[in-house]
């Protein structure tokens, strides 16, 4: 395993306003893939990554549940914050926009 990054460097998620939990799971997982970082290393970080709600979301969780795998969290995570009003917004957030060539990359104006 290389040195994993400082806790500064991690994404943190709170779980309101924009929020954006796919991107906060996919960061996790680049980290995890570029650093060699185990399951458990980031499963002990989580603590510390969410905050506001999200960490009061988490404690229950982890009372209720105790310690579990980094894929069981990643499914809970999706499961509480991937609702139908999540959808809805990224929906009518896609199609309001539109492609400017001049101005866009394609990639960037898609992953927007």
């Amino acid at each position: 395993m290389k040195e994993s990054p400082q806790l500064k460097e991690w994404p943190t998620f709170t779980g309101e306003g924009e929020y954006d939990h796919m991107s906060f799971i996919k960061t996790i997982d680049m980290l995890q893939e570029d650093y060699a970082i185990p399951d458990e290393l980031i499963t002990a970080r989580l603590h510390s990554l969410f905050e506001k709600s999200a960490k009061r979301w988490y404690y229950g969780i982890r009372q209720t549940n105790g310690k579990n795998t980094r894929s069981w969290w990643k499914q809970e995570i999706i499961t509480k914050w991937a609702n139908d009003a999540w959808r809805y917004k990224k929906e009518n957030s896609f199609e309001r926009s539109f492609f400017e060539p001049d101005k866009d990359k394609p990639l960037t104006w898609f992953l927007k």
